[in-house]
């Protein structure tokens, strides 16, 4: 009797634990999903402001700069936003920046 209690016990264990298991792995990939979700929406907006801003108030340059750092280097960027950038560089008579990689 005692055998048969241990092997219930240890069966419901591993069923236990495998369910815990599962439940790890698609909170994981939850959490990855809403975390890419999210840098993609960081990433629109960063470049709709620095769309806004190179179009509207293309003389602040210091702001434009932290956004597109941060835009290209941080969040990697490279939409039609690199050659928007890039022209607006020259327009500025600017050299390019390290962290910008004008290729796309």
């Amino acid at each position: 009797m005692n055998t048969v209690v241990s092997i219930i016990i240890g069966v419901l264990s591993a069923v236990d634990l495998a369910t815990l298991l599962m439940f790890f792995i698609n909170r994981h990939d939850q959490k990855k999903g809403l975390e890419d979700k999210l840098k993609t929406l960081e990433r629109d907006g960063l470049r709709t402001q620095l769309l806004m801003l190179t179009l509207l108030k293309p003389d602040s340059k210091q702001e434009i700069m932290t956004i597109a750092q941060h835009y290209f280097a941080v969040l990697k960027g490279n939409w039609y936003m690199t050659d928007l950038f890039n022209h607006w560089l020259q327009e500025q008579g600017d050299s390019v920046p390290e962290w910008f990689n004008k290729e796309g």
